[in-house]
């Protein structure tokens, strides 16, 4: 059995980042949040070769992606190679895999989320909100959703407790672990690191043993973006027109409702 480990930072625990401050990768705990999440990692795919699986994938996908240092990775990891993906259709290497499952470590709540820790959608300074036929998203939706097209299922994911209530509104049957209260944008309650590590490794053992279904998204849908500046929500309206996907604005130049055909098409809008 194959499995996909898509990694984040902002959900790993010991990070809270800084008020009033830049991307995480600017801030001093950014080093600290990829020397935690190599710890994440190595106790996920730990667990999932412990429990049969024949392959172990790791798409480390914050920012500009390239973030952990393999060498601190379990050696039996492939890493998807950041070069041969970028511009292309998210998760579109998944064509060359037959994962059984996808493991989600790092993840963070959707944009605006309260007390939910560095919460944002894809960019905390361009985005303040996506929504799907009327419904909030943020990355873990609109990933499960991208995933579910490649027959991917999401079986466990590990974030602040905010995060993690957050996603299981929509999928309420995935194994989670918390690995932080969440008392703020850059405030939180930290769980002992080993018992972090124990409970990822536990619960992806666990998550394993499951038939966690498929969490698809029937298009067409209506994307709704609200983007920080105007001149963004411009060129977004630009290119949905020069893909010939429907855009209109909505009640200000902020805005903008796309019709999507292709579930693949809603990470360029972001």
């Amino acid at each position: 059995m194959e499995y996909l480990i898509a990694c984040d930072l902002e959900g790993i625990h010991g990070v809270v980042g800084e008020p009033n401050k830049g991307l995480l990768k600017e801030l001093p705990d950014y080093k600290l949040a990829v020397t935690n999440a190599e710890k994440e990692i190595n106790a996920a795919a730990k667990a999932l070769f412990d429990s049969g699986a024949t392959k172990v994938v790791l798409w480390d996908n914050h920012g500009g992606m390239g973030n952990v240092n393999r060498d601190n990775i379990d050696s039996r990891v492939i890493h998807i190679d950041i070069n041969a993906i970028k511009g292309y259709p998210r998760y579109d290497f998944a064509r060359e895999h037959n994962f059984a499952g996808i493991v989600y470590i790092g993840y963070h709540s959707r944009e605006g989320t309260l007390n939910g820790v560095l919460a944002h959608t894809f960019s905390s300074v361009a985005i303040q909100y996506m929504k799907i036929n009327g419904k909030a998203v943020g990355e873990l939706e609109i990933d499960s959703y991208i995933c579910a097209k490649h027959g991917i299922a999401p079986i466990f994911f590990s974030s602040d407790d905010i995060c993690v209530a957050q996603f299981k509104e929509t999928a309420p049957n995935i194994t989670s672990v918390i690995t932080k209260y969440a008392k703020g944008r850059n405030a939180a309650d930290f769980i002992d690191e080993d018992k972090v590590l124990e409970d990822i490794y536990n619960g992806v053992c666990e998550a394993v043993k499951k038939n966690n279904p498929l969490i698809p998204m029937t298009t067409p849908l209506e994307l709704e973006v609200r983007y920080t500046r105007m001149e963004r929500a411009a060129e977004k309206f630009k290119l949905a027109n020069d893909k010939n996907i429907p855009v209109r604005y909505g009640e200000d130049a902020h805005i903008l409702f796309f019709e999507i055909d292709k579930i693949d098409d809603i990470p360029f809008f972001t």
